[in-house]
């Protein structure tokens, strides 16, 4: 485990930085337990610069390995109960994490 994927970790297990959460595939299949950092992005929408949230989540790609989700997925909070699709995964540059845009789920 390299330095920053042990930073990584220490972050997603203070419960006051992560919660606890499920990933399930679009295609179906048991849900996977995992933690996750939630957080509202602000976005510039348009021309006219309107602004927007997004909610998005972090998690470890090992976490999931040697799945990864894709659009469609399904994210869910455990407490308090909340489930949401995956629109976007994001990795970042070094591969060791992920960064999910969400939308709630019907």
């Amino acid at each position: 485990m390299s330095a920053f994927d042990g930073a990584m970790a220490t972050l997603l297990a203070d419960p006051n930085m992560a919660v606890a959460a499920e990933w399930r595939a679009a295609t179906g299949g048991p849900w996977r337990s995992l933690r996750v950092m939630l957080t509202t992005a602000a976005q510039e929408i348009g021309a006219i610069g309107a602004r927007g949230a997004a909610l998005e989540a972090v998690l470890r790609f090992a976490d999931l390995s040697p799945d990864t989700p894709r659009r469609g997925d399904l994210l869910r909070r455990l407490s308090p109960p909340e489930t949401w699709r995956i629109e976007e995964v994001e990795p970042d540059a070094l591969g060791l994490s992920l960064r999910l845009t969400l939308a709630r789920a019907p």
